[in-house]
């Protein structure tokens, strides 16, 4: 009627699907047999909410309301809501973005549950996105907590970092099934140890897999060679850089620094020009006075991040990494390696990510590569 909405109406309207669905789901199990109460997760699951697009989870106030939920409504079998919780007033909300794989973590605390499954329409997490022409990409048995943050983070089709931090912190595995084929195992995101033997598909490879993030601009903010300080007579930039960038409502995927004459980060291209923008008018007298050169702009360009929990402790994954992409004539515009090794990620042009993808998956697990080959001579060379 009005033509929008508050958001604690729409939190409101937009958990109904939630509601009828576990109501119905628990009716059907009763009529089997089998001994089968519904929740209403508002009345358990309370959150405070940090930002527009996430919550955090008060365990405490929701493990006492459990208890009490649970001492009336004692079940072997419990059907609950998703993407439904309550904030500490009651006041109804929802969990944002993956809110149902996030329900399902968070009860799986709360209930310090022996395994979460999340059921999708996939066969587990890839070695690499198969739609981005790499067929031979190989459906990984295990991962560890932090490679599956890592790949979520850089756009793998992987549970959100949010949803593995609950069930992180009491060590219970998540296993990522195929609900249309429940013939494949999945995936099994868990804590490893560094040396875990985890199945001859690897070929023993320190890399577990690859992750892209395409529509990406890189922003460097240079300082001026001829001037005496450049960069290091202006205080605090790398605090003033990122905080134009947030006033802005972008983030930041990637960044490397050299010394304290640049600063190179990537945004998503679509907020390029406001962060220029803010950076242009947040460094103006920096800029006027020769302190700072340029702050420029690269666009249309992607992110490769390679991820693997043994690179920490294997010698030469980044010379094999480069020496693919060099070899595949992809030249790179950016690097960064996260403190526990645990992933390198390296900015390339747009129209040179499948093919960078391609050579860096095919060099680590060894794909399947196509070659054409003459044999010429004299006899019986080429006849038999």
């Amino acid at each position: 009627m009005t033509g929008s909405a508050t958001e604690l109406f729409s939190d409101i309207i937009v958990g109904h699907g939630e509601l009828w669905s576990a109501q119905m789901l628990s009716s059907v199990v009763r009529k089997k047999g089998v001994d089968c109460q519904w929740m209403d997760t508002r009345d358990v699951l309370i959150v405070n909410p940090t930002s527009a697009n996430q919550v955090d989870p008060d365990f405490v106030e929701s493990e006492m309301r459990l208890k009490k939920w649970f001492s009336q409504s004692p079940s072997m079998t419990i059907v609950a809501t998703g993407f439904r919780a309550s904030a500490p007033q009651n006041i109804p909300t929802t969990l944002k973005r993956d809110g149902s794989d996030f329900s399902a973590a968070i009860m799986g605390a709360l209930f310090r549950a022996g395994q979460v499954t999340i059921w999708t329409d996939v066969d587990g997490v890839y070695s690499a996105d198969p739609r981005k022409a790499v067929a031979d990409a190989l459906i990984l048995i295990k991962l560890s907590y932090q490679e599956a943050w890592e790949m979520s983070y850089f756009g793998a089709n992987v549970p959100h970092p949010c949803t593995i931090i609950p069930v992180m912190q009491y060590d219970i595995p998540i296993v990522i099934r195929n609900i249309l084929n429940l013939s494949a195992p999945g995936t099994m995101i868990c804590r490893l140890s560094i040396d875990e033997n985890e199945g001859s598909q690897h070929l023993d490879s320190p890399v577990k897999g690859f992750a892209t993030i395409d529509n990406v601009a890189l922003v460097n903010v240079e300082g001026n060679c001829s001037s005496r300080t450049g960069m290091a007579g202006v205080p605090g930039t790398a605090s003033a850089i990122f905080s134009a960038v947030k006033d802005v409502g972008a983030n930041d995927h990637n960044i490397t620094a050299s010394s304290e004459h640049s600063v190179c980060f990537s945004v998503p291209e679509k907020k390029v020009e406001a962060v220029a923008e803010a950076l242009q008018s947040r460094f103006r007298q920096a800029l006027d006075a020769g302190r700072l050169s340029q702050v420029a702009v690269v666009p249309n360009r992607s992110i490769l991040a390679t991820v693997g929990q043994k690179m920490a402790n294997t010698p030469g994954v980044s010379a094999s990494l480069f020496s693919a992409l060099a070899k595949a004539n992809v030249k790179i515009r950016a690097i960064a390696q996260s403190c526990p090794e645990y992933n390198i990620s390296v900015v390339v042009k747009r129209e040179d990510c499948i093919r960078a993808l391609k050579a860096v998956h095919s060099r680590f697990y060894l794909s399947r590569t196509t070659i054409a080959m003459g044999i010429s001579g004299p006899g019986l060379i080429g006849g038999t």
